[in-house]
């Protein structure tokens, strides 16, 4: 019997490394932080699939949260955020060179896209001037990982989507459809 696919969601933001509050990006009107409301997504991702969930409290750095998710040394993880800096739609950054990581970061941001009728800008790589994945969750984890961009918190289309808990509980349910079609139920002999 095929041993089921392990998945753990983590919750990007909280803690800095000096131990301060790190709300992540700001909504225009300051209303609304990327922190609590990726949480919700997450916890809703996480119920789904019913996996682990980190950082909901927010108390975790970028570096606790990676050496927990070593720790757990799940299957594959996924980091959630919002995006910021004057777009709007979805996009998801995948471990480069990674087939499960770019077809789990394909069907996040066509879950995503679908659900919410925004642009699908896609799954991506973005690397750094060494040549090695940019963002520190994707590049440290030492399962397959993928960092997720939900919407962006600074496009007031987008916030309207994202910002009521039933926005929320939709991202949450459309990225574990995707999660659990990518990763956990994919059988490459289709």
């Amino acid at each position: 019997m095929k041993k089921k696919k392990s998945i753990v969601i983590s919750v990007g933001h909280g803690r800095n490394a000096a131990g301060r509050y790190d709300p992540g990006a700001v909504s225009k009107d300051g209303k609304y932080e990327e922190h609590k409301i990726a949480r919700e997504i997450a916890k809703y991702a996480a119920d789904y699939l019913g996996c682990e969930l980190i950082n909901y409290d927010g108390k975790m750095s970028l570096a606790q949260r990676i050496a927990k998710v070593n720790a757990l040394n799940p299957d594959f993880t996924a980091e959630i955020h919002l995006n910021a800096g004057g777009g709007t739609g979805t996009e998801t950054f995948y471990y480069h060179g990674s087939p499960t990581g770019k077809r789990a970061a394909d069907e996040i941001c066509r879950q995503i896209s679908e659900a919410f009728g925004v642009r699908n800008r896609g799954a991506k790589v973005r690397l750094n001037s060494r040549g090695s994945d940019y963002f520190g969750f994707i590049r440290q984890t030492k399962p397959c990982a993928v960092l997720i961009e939900t919407l962006f918190i600074d496009c007031p289309a987008d916030l309207e989507k994202i910002r009521t808990r039933n926005g929320m509980k939709k991202c949450g349910q459309a990225i574990g459809r995707a999660l659990e079609k990518a990763v956990v139920n994919y059988n490459k002999e289709k």
